[in-house]
């Protein structure tokens, strides 16, 4: 039925498998405890949305808990597991899509806590004066997500079949975020999931939002989260334990407060002040839905990102 999800989980094979090799040759050195102010070495892809992780840190709300850490910038994606497995990073920031197909070729990958949802701070953007005016006209189309594993594909995928379109029409292809703005307006790509504070830009430069990422069962999906490595857990539990807890204080104090946004976000990426003030703000999600994690597990095998089903459940670090 859907021809490219062949050809989609092959591209995930070459970099898993890169990590799982990782995974083995690091052996301890990924899982050495963590105790006191030694810093935990914590990976982040620079989005408005990883504001969590940094707003923790800057607020003192890590060292108010005798945890220290070091933020190191990451790619998103499969490219997050392969610095966590093999230790670059003890714990990172990636989408479920990414730690799912992970798990589904055998990396212990583990979701500490949640971060975000696929609200309105998630768009599907063409150039002003394109002719696509919806999902439905993305047939023959060249369409760019940052990640070929990651949950815009996925959403993409969904989107077309609810709107009568086979995927396997539309040419989907891989641009890093800050990237894709340009890409659209020389002509490169049709259309492109751009996420805060990138969409904002764009919306700036007077190109189109034609709808949501996220629509009808996918609405409010969790996108991306926290998560280490099975051994790190075990070794580190109070590391865990007071990193979540971090996080889940982090994400009450910055949602809905744009002025916080504002003087944040900016010094962490090279999104200017003037776009966060007029970006949409992301969604974050104060307990992790496990029913739709698990829709996304099974929406993965639908569309044959991963060959067997998931237990989304198995992901999840018992606290």
């Amino acid at each position: 039925m859907f021809q490219r999800r062949n050809k989609f989980a092959r591209l995930a094979v070459p970099i898993l498998a890169a990590a799982a090799l990782a995974l083995t040759g690091c052996g301890s050195g990924a899982s050495s405890s963590k105790s006191g102010a030694e810093p935990v070495k914590v990976g982040y892809f620079p989005l408005a949305h990883t504001s969590t992780v940094v707003n923790a840190d800057n607020e003192g709300l890590l060292t108010a808990k005798d945890l220290t850490i070091n933020l190191v910038p990451t790619e998103g994606g499969a490219a997050a597991i392969t610095a966590l497995t093999s230790g670059s990073i003890d714990i990172g920031y990636t989408n479920y899509t990414s730690i799912l197909l992970a798990v589904a070729k055998g990396l212990p990958i583990r979701v500490i806590e949640a971060n975000d949802v696929g609200a309105t701070d998630h768009g599907i953007f063409v150039k002003a004066d394109s002719d696509i005016q919806s999902v439905k006209d993305l047939g023959g189309k060249t369409f760019a997500v940052n990640s070929l594993q990651t949950i815009g594909a996925l959403g993409l995928y969904s989107q077309l079949t609810d709107a009568g379109v086979d995927p396997a029409t539309t040419k989907v292809v891989e641009i890093a975020f800050p990237d894709m703005q340009a890409a659209l307006e020389r002509g490169s790509i049709d259309a492109a999931w751009l996420v805060e504070p990138f969409q904002a830009g764009a919306l700036a430069a007077g190109n189109r939002r034609i709808g949501d990422m996220f629509t009808g069962s996918m609405k409010d999906i969790p996108v991306a989260g926290w998560m280490t490595t099975d051994q790190y857990a075990k070794d580190n539990p109070d590391v865990i334990e007071k990193f979540a807890s971090a996080i889940k204080e982090s994400k009450t104090l910055l949602a809905g407060d744009r002025e916080k946004f504002v003087s944040l976000v900016p010094t962490f990426t090279k999104v200017p002040a003037a776009v966060v003030e007029k970006m949409t703000l992301p969604s974050f999600e104060s307990e992790l839905s496990k029913e739709k994690l698990q829709l996304t597990a099974d929406l993965m095998h639908k569309y044959g990102l991963i060959e067997k089903p998931i237990d989304a459940s198995s992901l999840l670090i018992k606290r």
